[in-house]
């Protein structure tokens, strides 16, 4: 089943220590909060990492290069796309 991942509150890392066996090859990551503060420089899933613009300008959080972002209303298009989504 594809899902999108919303981390929100723990480190991409972090949550891929406990987490990665629940990865499937189609799905993808939206980080937020202070998870936008934890980004390595280089990806460490070949899976797509999203963001909000809005949320990248309030952070004023640096962003890596693999990171997508997107506007609110492709936000919306995005969340609708998956067949599930899990925030943590």
């Amino acid at each position: 089943m594809k899902t999108l991942h919303w981390i929100r509150d723990n480190s991409l890392s972090a949550w891929l220590e406990m987490h990665s066996h629940l990865l499937e090859q189609e799905d993808a990551f939206l980080v937020s909060e202070s998870a936008l503060g934890t980004l390595p420089d280089s990806s460490p899933v070949l899976q797509t990492i999203y963001a909000r613009k809005s949320d990248i300008e309030n952070s004023k959080a640096t962003v890596p290069n693999y990171l997508v972002l997107k506007s609110d209303a492709e936000w919306v298009e995005l969340v609708l796309s998956f067949q599930q989504q899990v925030t943590w």
